[in-house]
């Protein structure tokens, strides 16, 4: 009796199954399929992705050696045209070694266009982009206003930036050439109080602090007067007329 009941269930079962099979069969094959096909698409995607890369790679090992036998204003032409056919990674590398070879090459404001082109690359690495905005600032850093270089450096000064320290020596050079010697002295300081500051940064940052040193008022002494207060003359205080003076003008 048991196993007949137990025949009854499985025709049951089976009859269930068909049916549904019958329903939603088409829909599980294609349901199926389409996983297989997203699967073998994402493996093919990454395959062809690695490929590329392994590709760019071998591209750029292969300009290096051939800059490193070259004169900087071939070099840097070699570098430009792998960045023009690139993206990614080594588009901002191959960028930054352009930069660096028209540097070499002395022109100076293509140099900068390069940095600055990469500094401005949304896509860009935040480490490369900063780099690159230590590179450009380092060329500006005689010419440019100390207020252009505060702005220029502004990005780089926040506490996570692993660029904050040199951007503070590039304002402190600034502010040396604009006279500006408290700037230079605070930026030293900060500079100094970083532990992480490497030793020879900190070192300049030492000579810098020398540097300002004569300039900065003593403890207990005013600040020295504005140029423009230190160059008007004296006015003489008025003195009333004494008694005699009265008596001889009568």
């Amino acid at each position: 009796m048991t196993d007949l009941f137990r025949e009854v269930e499985e025709d049951l079962r089976r009859e269930q199954f068909s049916k549904l099979w019958d329903k939603y069969g088409l829909h599980l094959i294609a349901v199926a399929a389409g996983i297989v096909l997203i699967a073998a698409a994402i493996i093919g995607w990454r395959a062809w992705s690695y490929a590329q890369k392994v590709e760019v790679s071998a591209r750029f090992d292969e300009v290096a050696r051939q800059a490193e036998r070259a004169a900087p204003d071939e070099a840097a032409l070699l570098f430009g045209e792998l960045a023009a056919g690139t993206s990614g990674g080594y588009e901002t590398l191959a960028r930054l070694r352009e930069a660096a070879a028209l540097l070499e090459t002395g022109d100076r404001a293509a140099a900068l266009a390069a940095y600055e082109r990469v500094a401005a690359q949304s896509g860009a690495p935040a480490i490369m982009r900063g780099m690159a905005r230590i590179k450009a600032a380092f060329i500006l850093v005689d010419e440019a206003s100390y207020d252009d270089m505060k702005a220029r450096l502004q990005p780089l000064l926040a506490s996570s930036s692993p660029w904050r320290e040199n951007a503070l020596e590039l304002l402190a050079l600034s502010a040396a050439k604009a006279g500006v010697w408290q700037d230079v002295n605070t930026n030293a300081q900060s500079i100094i109080d970083n532990p992480a500051t490497p030793p020879g940064l900190r070192d300049r940052a030492h000579v810098m602090q020398a540097l300002a040193a004569p300039h900065l008022p003593r403890a207990g002494e005013e600040a020295a007067p504005a140029p423009e207060e230190a160059a008007q003359p004296a006015q003489p205080e008025a003195v009333e007329p004494g008694p005699d003076a009265q008596q001889e003008t009568e």
